[in-house]
């Protein structure tokens, strides 16, 4: 495809690259994106005349025709031609990455490769000569207030850099929301690209590596094989609670204690890394994905991973763990804020369960008590830029927050078959259930208390209107996962109060909200005692505009209990009604808006999880997400580089992780549901549209150490089988 801005990362380790082509540069740290400098990287061939050729990640130089690139789940391709010699040029960076492998996929370090081809035939361009038998390539960097060396170990050439980083977020080109004081902190910084074949040589006056390559037909002959290593054993977290400080240094300097350690690992152990980070690569591969959608996959798992922190403290303080694991929230800079996590949840349910589970103990440590309900609310996130510290956001969530850990929580619990956390957290569960009846002031089945949430670019009645019905259903979800964990951890005494409010407050909601076609955003429309969130203010109006509108929220906290295989709480047909409405009334040019009232207020991964829940309550057709691939097109040419945006326009949520939502197609492709602790025993059941061929990976009961991931198949004659099973699965029809 064209080339666009492109991120790979590395998981927890922070090591990136965003290769920015229209810049001609790449945005580079070990640190990662905003604690990175613009790198100069000087990748190509020179021709038999002597003319240079380059990739146009350096603004030196002669770009190659027609530079494209090609990208997979855990690395990307860029190819480019020689018209005058009639050559195809290819470099492969490859990013490690095989489920519940820590040790492989925090070691900092990328993959390398590059090859010559020859050609037939460039369009219908005349070559000066023949082909070549052989060329020069070559690697250049240079990067400011870096120390960069050129050397020789052994038969093994290489270019260093030595270079502190700052560990202050700083927003270039307007990308970031925080405006954060630098407070001096660095971390020093060693990185090092070495040569595989042992003919390559260094070039110290250019800061690079050449060497002659054989050109040779596609799938044979000699690639250039490079790694590129990085390490710091400086702390790059800083813990603050109950007046005490620590520090985090990355879980990497747990595996090795220098980059010479990482490298000789990264070699020696290079062949084993690629063939199980390609084993699952070619297992995405196998899903029936439109070309759209396979693309925004792979952008923003990379988008993800390079908002990761996988840290171990250097001290013990009050009751964190010794091991902290946390997601940046991209451009905002927030620490594993927990309504981005909840749309995450399909990376961690069905790739990596353990993850969740560092988050799900470290929330509960950020909270405010709540005295009227003998409850408590969670923070909004951990911390802001690399500051662990509690809530950084301007505003609480009560309501929302609640019941994202909540819903994680069940999910995590059932689909894991782990009850130790749901036993561990029992307090914290009830304490959460209390704050959240007490919200439901008038006993209508809505909360009309801690109402402000998350979709802080919407209209009033979309973001902090009482009574909302999006919060309604949500919260009814939310406090029955409350009582099925507290009946798991043997508090069925506290469930069961719980389960009745429940089952009075459904009727009243459907009652009150239901407008013929569609749910109503809310079920109070008057603005009397209303306060902006922003502001404290109150609104200037006696009536909230759209309060009546189509929403694409309705049903955004039933997708996590269908995956568990919970029932349905609300009217099915209703719901699939106020889907298909709301998608027809807020649908632009890159998808649907928040409401029929800001249709430009387009929240990609908001878009991904709509269309999940859709498939789950059994809508044949699947999205093609074409628009939403458009915006990161759009976002990501020209003189912009957002990585992924989950927003348009009118705001700026950037190089975002919370777009990993769309790894949840391969739960909802196969319509898979897992429950571990059903009654009769573990429960998996699968129900994908028999109207055409297909193959999904079902990740999610996948045997990684065993290297065995089941597969459901449907054939062209509709008929479903599974391949290499693993657990017991039912097949249904929808």
């Amino acid at each position: 495809m064209q080339l666009i801005s492109w991120t790979v990362a590395r998981l927890g380790s922070r090591f990136s690259l965003l290769f920015e082509p229209s810049q001609r540069q790449v945005r580079h740290s070990a640190l990662g994106r905003f604690l990175d400098e613009p790198l100069d990287l000087a990748v190509g061939l020179v021709e038999p005349d002597g003319r240079e050729l380059v990739l146009p990640f350096t603004k030196h130089g002669e770009v190659f025709y027609n530079p494209e690139q090609f990208e997979r789940f855990n690395s990307i391709t860029y190819r480019a031609y020689s018209k005058r010699y009639k050559l195809r040029f290819e470099f492969n960076i490859h990013s490690l990455f095989y489920p519940q492998n820590d040790k492989l996929c925090t070691m900092p370090v990328f993959y390398l490769e590059m090859r010559v081809n020859p050609m037939k035939q460039v369009r219908w361009t005349k070559p000066v000569d023949r082909t070549p038998s052989q060329v020069k390539l070559f690697l250049r960097i240079n990067r400011p207030n870096t120390l960069i060396n050129v050397g020789q170990l052994g038969d093994k050439s290489y270019v260093s850099l030595d270079y502190r980083s700052r560990l202050t977020p700083r927003n270039d080109g307007e990308h970031g929301q925080l405006e954060m004081v630098d407070d001096g902190r660095t971390a020093q910084v060693q990185e090092r690209i070495i040569s595989l074949n042992a003919d390559a040589a260094p070039d110290a006056g250019r800061n690079g590596l050449s060497i002659t390559l054989p050109v040779t037909e596609v799938g044979s002959g000699t690639k250039w094989r490079l790694v590129w290593g990085a390490y710091t054993a400086d702390p790059v977290l800083q813990f603050k609670r109950d007046g005490q400080t620590a520090t985090g240094k990355f879980h990497y300097t747990q595996f090795w204690n220098s980059l010479d350690e990482v490298l000789h690992d990264a070699i020696t152990t290079r062949d084993e890394g690629l063939a199980l980070s390609r084993r699952v690569e070619k297992s995405v591969e196998q899903t029936p994905l439109r070309q759209a959608q396979r693309h925004l996959l792979h952008q923003t798992f990379q988008n993800y991973l390079a908002n990761t922190f996988w840290c171990n403290l250097d001290n013990p303080v009050a009751d964190l763990p010794s091991q902290w694991f946390s997601v940046w929230e991209g451009s905002c800079y927030f620490h594993s804020t927990l309504d981005v996590e909840y749309n995450v949840a399909p990376f961690y349910l069905g790739l990596w369960p353990d993850l969740l589970a560092k988050q799900l103990n470290q929330w509960p440590l950020f909270h405010k008590v709540h005295a009227p309900s003998k409850g408590i609310y969670l923070h909004h996130d951990a911390g802001g830029g690399t500051i662990v510290s509690g809530q950084a956001y301007p505003h609480d969530m009560p309501v929302e927050e609640n019941c994202n850990y909540l819903l994680l929580l069940q999910a995590y619990t059932r689909i894991t078959g782990q009850t130790n956390i749901a036993t561990a957290q029992s307090e914290t569960v009830e304490q959460l259930a209390n704050y959240l009846r007490w919200t439901d002031r008038d006993d209508s089945g809505f909360p009309s208390e801690g109402i402000a949430n998350t979709i802080d670019d919407g209209s009033p009645a979309i973001q902090f209107s009482r009574k909302q019905t999006y919060l309604a259903i949500k919260r009814l979800a939310g406090m029955r996962a409350a009582a099925d964990l507290l009946t798991i951890a043997g508090k069925a005494d506290c469930a069961a109060p719980l389960n009745k409010y429940i089952t009075q407050a459904v009727p009243r909601i459907e009652q009150a909200a239901w407008l013929g076609d569609h749910y109503a955003i809310t079920a109070d429309s008057s603005t009397t005692g209303l306060v902006d969130a922003w502001t404290d203010q109150p609104l200037p109006f006696e009536e909230l505009t759209g309060w009546d509108g189509y929403s694409i929220y309705t049903g955004n906290g039933l997708l996590l209990p269908l995956m568990t295989g919970q029932p349905l709480m609300f009217d099915k047909s209703r719901l699939i009604t106020d889907l298909l409405n709301a998608n027809r009334e807020t649908l632009g040019a890159y998808g649907c808006g928040h409401s029929s009232n800001d249709p430009d207020n387009v929240w990609i991964s908001q878009n991904l999880w709509r269309d999940q829940l859709a498939r789950y309550l059994g809508l044949q057709k699947p999205a093609e997400g074409q628009d939403y691939w458009d915006l990161q097109t759009m976002s990501n040419t020209g003189d912009i580089s957002l990585g992924f945006v989950d927003t348009y326009i009118g705001n700026n949520l950037s190089f975002y992780p919370r777009g990993a939502a769309s790894l949840g197609i391969f739960f909802a492709g196969p319509r898979l549901t897992i429950d571990r602790l059903a009654p009769a025993g573990g429960k998996f059941t699968v129900a994908p549209d028999t109207h055409f061929p297909q193959r999904w990976p079902l990740m999610a009961l996948a045997d990684w150490k065993a290297g065995k991931i089941p597969i459901c198949v449907v054939n062209n004659a509709g008929k479903i089988s599974i391949e290499s099973e693993t657990d017991p699965i039912t097949i249904e029809k929808v």
